[in-house]
């Protein structure tokens, strides 16, 4: 083969591959991935919240307290406006003397794994304050076969999608490896006939696997990633043990019946899109566990909020979701601890002196 020769299949490859690359990018834009930087769509696809709440440049050396929230739907602003509530408390306890700033990264459908990934995206801010309390949206990861088990939660559709985007650090300079990881992945699935978990709700065939609290060593794990990443950082951590309310000597059948168990309110969640019952109160059970040993043995600042909401169905939704009355008085619990242990006023420390 001549130079000439080689020359021209090199350039000819060349531009087959920019036509190509061109081309899946075209693609990618239709389901919403940026043209440029198609790596953003962790931030567009997967977790908008961060760039709604539009925490930039936040700092911890200034006289604002800035204040992030990572959770579940029960701490989120549609459910119960936690960072409105506690604004308004903290403010007034502190004779108005500090100014707050909210970032309530908190949202429906959420688990340890997702608020983890959440926390690392906000990359070089520094909060004052960093809440975290979720541990029942773990419940549907257990309901799957344990051979399919994953303790990366990659069983469950959403976060394999999300590893595979993390795992192409290039797409935002050639995007063809990532479309052709895709390509294999999907027609892997459709030949192994692979079963993935719902992040949703749990399918009725499903529901059995939930007996077994798989998630227990994933749970500590992202904890531990969150917990790392707030020493690393110098943000004050507060872990909540979560709130659960299951009526003694009723069976929740996720029925429209089991709301008269509860506080009546215009919207209430069925336990079955955790699982059943026993399984979900079992697995906050052993989340609450992991949750309050790893706050012990790291010394970050702790609130047993299971302990100090009333166990009485004025207080409750549903199972996890709190009522008017309820949303009231978790902020205001939460508000008194923050202020008793003058957690605002500490030099910026993970560690609970």
């Amino acid at each position: 083969m001549t130079t000439r020769n080689i020359i021209f299949l090199a350039v000819f490859c060349f531009l087959l591959l920019l036509v190509l690359e061109l081309s899946c990018r075209a693609i990618f834009v239709f389901y919403g991935y940026p043209f440029f930087k198609p790596a953003d769509y962790v931030y567009k696809g997967f977790y908008p919240i961060i760039g709604e709440l539009g925490a930039e440049n936040v700092r911890a050396d200034d006289d604002v307290e800035d204040i992030l929230i990572l959770g579940g739907s029960v701490v989120s602003t549609p459910w119960s406006r936690l960072e409105m509530r506690l604004d308004t408390i903290l403010r007034r306890k502190y004779h108005y003397k500090k100014k707050f700033a909210f970032y309530n990264a908190a949202v429906a459908g959420h688990t340890s794994l997702d608020n983890l990934i959440k926390y690392k995206l906000f990359n070089d801010n520094r909060f004052d304050l960093v809440i975290y309390y979720e541990a029942i949206n773990e419940n549907r990861a257990n309901c799957i076969p344990p051979e399919d088990f994953r303790l990366d939660y990659s069983h469950i559709k959403w976060y394999k999608d999300i590893h595979r985007l993390q795992n192409h650090p290039e797409i935002n300079y050639a995007i063809i490896p990532y479309a052709c990881d895709i390509l294999i992945s999907t027609l892997a699935d459709l030949v192994l006939r692979r079963k993935y978990a719902s992040r949703e709700e749990v399918a009725p065939g499903m529901v059995k696997y939930g007996r077994s609290i798989k998630t227990a060593g994933a749970y500590q794990r992202n904890l531990n990633g969150i917990i790392s990443l707030a020493k690393e950082r110098g943000d004050r951590l507060l872990l909540l043990k979560y709130a659960s309310y299951f009526p003694k000597g009723a069976k929740l059948t996720g029925e429209d019946s089991d709301k008269a168990r509860y506080a009546g309110c215009n919207y209430a969640c069925s336990v079955s899109i955790w699982g059943d019952a026993d399984n979900v109160k079992k697995g906050i059970f052993v989340h609450n566990q992991i949750l309050t040993n790893l706050a012990l043995k790291n010394r970050t600042y702790y609130f047993d909020m299971a302990g100090n909401l009333p166990q009485q169905p004025q207080f409750f939704c549903d199972v996890c979701h709190v009522s008017e009355l309820g949303a009231q008085t978790f902020a205001n619990k939460l508000a008194e601890y923050i202020v008793k242990e003058k957690i605002l006023e500490r030099p910026n420390s993970h560690k609970v002196p």
